[in-house]
């Protein structure tokens, strides 16, 4: 139960923000206990003495309509598990559905009254409750939302209160602090009275024990549950025990806390596929780190409260974030030290295993003392880089995203609700997760596909009058697979192959590589001469599949045949010829005959090459003798 615990040991350190919010929007909120997040579609409005003077709807946001806010309400807990025939005992204790506004209701409310009268802790509440005790049981709530609106009110509309009251600046109930703190008063003085002690697997105390708890953790799954122990049917806990308290025995408290907490992390940090969430926090008053799943230089930004118009705006031509990332991720570590706060994070992943279980799938601890956290995503920042383009963003050096790896090994979903696709996302993000944080070798799978992917820059051709606009998608599968091929040759042979040309490379796939980077120039370069230069793909790019499979069969098909009328427009081409014949000194023999498929490296070799074509400021066409160290960056 080590999650639950520091769940519930982060809530205890965050008081200070529990029921704060920013707006009128309480999807972001850190909940107290005894409440839960719904949409609001009625709110009425009452006088002090209980009098109904107005009402107003509020509906889905669209043109000329309001916008649908989740508001945050008390609650039992019978109400927030409440489901099927018997919902309508268990309403929540003010504001609720038309269809629960019952004799229960009225009764629950009553007792709510007269508690806080008698307690006199809560005189502002006190007057609030009162008002809306006075107007509800009359009974002409329906009759008077039928004379407001003109028609009659649905019973599954939820219906909220405004009270005005003397000496307070807020009328709206569900924004008023003093009713969230009388009601979890009032739900811990019932507990005190039915409910006996029990000691919590969680806190480690003794505290009143509960078999009901929270669901909605991520509201994608609805009614997902993380704990459940009140099954007779499906075999929940019996087999071994007769009661669930036998199997194991969670508080109200510990739970209310540890869900409340994780329900705030997937809202506010939560990186999400569908049903899927993975959140990552300290164990701290401030929950917030540095992100796992973001590039270098997203990631950086954030850590230094910046927008990508700041950076650009430095004009900076390829810069290298995974270097500043590991500087501002250092820095960020010393400045926990000096607060002298040891800080202890945690790493959770959560799925659902059936309509209404949430599993956890992934749960890592990182002790502050050693900084394993920021040091992990340091080391895949440093290991997996190369020169990244994201869709409509400048080039820079670092690593991928978790998205951007995603787009490189699976491509992108055939439809907005494509279930395959979703499990396997939430497959990678998972072992994504083993990579970063345990140490775990890129998978070769995940190589092959991206390789096989960025082979194929047709598939990934999009309309544009541009050649970057045609193959963007290209060219940022190209940067993450080229950051995958290094990473997972570190992993299995300890290999760091260099980001920029390194010509003292004899690897047969990187030299193969280069060569093409060359023939893809070369039209280039004629293309250019002739006002071409967004005509299509090169023969190199359109043959780049081939080219993987049988590299020495269909070098020789575009050296003769498809690059002959290119290499004349450019009068011999005679640089890239001594180029070439430079580069094919570098293979034995064997290799250059060789016509097995290439691996990921010759995509390595392909990038340098065309990234020292793209960083030249002189005209290549001229001649002169061929000094390859000339051509490293």
């Amino acid at each position: 139960m080590s999650c639950f615990g520091n769940l519930v040991k982060t809530y205890d350190l965050c008081l200070g923000i529990v029921g704060r919010s920013s707006g009128e929007d309480h999807s972001k909120m850190l909940l107290p206990i005894g409440h839960l997040l719904t949409n609001r579609n009625i709110v009425v409005h009452l006088k002090e003495d209980g009098t109904f003077y107005d009402a107003e709807q509020e509906t889905p946001s669209g043109k000329g309509k309001r916008k649908k806010y989740l508001t945050c309400i008390p609650c039992t807990e019978d109400s927030e598990s409440r489901s099927g025939r018997e919902a309508s005992d268990y309403p929540h204790p003010l504001f609720d559905q038309i269809k629960f506004f019952n004799e229960k209701y009225l009764r629950n409310l009553k007792s709510w009254v007269d508690y806080t009268e008698t307690s006199r802790r809560h005189p502002l509440a006190f007057r609030a409750l009162s008002a809306v005790y006075k107007y509800m049981r009359k009974g002409t709530l329906k009759n008077d939302l039928k004379l407001r609106f003109r028609k009659e009110p649905k019973i599954d509309d939820f219906v909220v209160f405004t009270v005005d009251l003397s000496g307070s600046l807020e009328n709206r109930l569900w924004e008023m602090p003093e009713i969230r703190v009388a009601w979890i008063d009032y739900l811990l003085a019932n507990m005190s009275k039915e409910k006996e002690k029990i000691f919590c697997y969680v806190t480690g105390e003794e505290d009143y024990f509960t078999e009901k708890h929270p669901k909605s953790i991520n509201r994608v799954v609805g009614n997902a549950k993380l704990i459940s122990s009140n099954d007779n049917t499906n075999f929940t806990f019996r087999g071994r025990f007769e009661k669930a308290s036998q199997s194991v025995t969670v508080s109200y408290l510990g739970s209310q806390k540890a869900h409340q907490m994780l329900r705030w992390l997937i809202a506010n940090n939560g990186y999400c596929c569908g049903s899927q969430a993975i959140v990552a926090w300290a164990i701290d008053k401030n929950p917030n780190v540095p992100s796992f799943y973001k590039d270098s230089k997203s990631l950086y930004l954030s850590l230094q409260k910046k927008d990508e118009a700041e950076i650009e705006a430095e004009d900076v031509v390829f810069q290298d974030y995974s270097v500043k990332l590991k500087e501002a991720l250092l820095g960020y570590i010393s400045a926990q030290k000096i607060k002298e706060n040891i800080r202890r994070v945690a790493i959770l992943a959560t799925e659902p295993s059936t309509t209404g279980r949430l599993a956890i799938t992934y749960y890592r601890e990182f002790l502050g003392t050693k900084d394993e956290y920021e040091e992990r995503i340091i080391n895949w920042h440093e290991k997996c880089k190369w020169y990244q383009r994201p869709l409509n963003r400048r080039t820079f050096k670092g690593a991928p995203s978790f998205d951007m790896i995603v787009r490189a090994v699976l491509g992108s979903p055939r439809s907005e609700n494509d279930e395959s696709f979703q499990k396997l996302k939430k497959g990678l993000n998972k072992q994504l997760l083993y990579c970063v944080f345990d140490g775990q070798k890129v998978p070769l799978p995940w190589v092959r596909s991206a390789v096989n992917r960025c082979s194929n820059p047709l598939a990934l051709e999009k309309s544009g009058d541009s050649f970057y606009e045609r193959f963007s998608e290209w060219e940022e599968v190209l940067g993450t697979t080229c950051a995958l091929v290094k990473k997972f040759f570190f992993d299995y042979g300890k290999e760091d192959i260099p980001l920029e040309l390194d010509t003292t490379i004899t690897d047969r796939d990187y030299l193969y590589g280069r060569l093409l980077a060359i023939a893809d120039q070369i039209e280039s370069h004629a293309r250019y001469l002739k006002g071409k230069s967004d005509s299509g793909a090169t023969n190199a790019l359109r043959y780049m599949f081939a080219f993987s499979q049988r590299p020495f069969r269909t070098w020789n098909l575009l050296f003769s045949k498809q690059l002959n009328p290119y290499i004349q427009q450019l009068d011999g081409a005679e640089y890239y010829m001594k180029l070439i014949g430079s580069i094919m000194e570098k293979f034995k023999p064997e290799d250059f005959n060789n016509d097995a498929p290439l691996n990921g490296k010759y995509l390595m070799g392909f990038f340098a090459q065309r990234q020292v074509f793209k960083n030249s400021k002189k005209d290549k066409e001229e001649g002169g003798e061929i000094n390859e160290s000339e051509q490293q960056n």
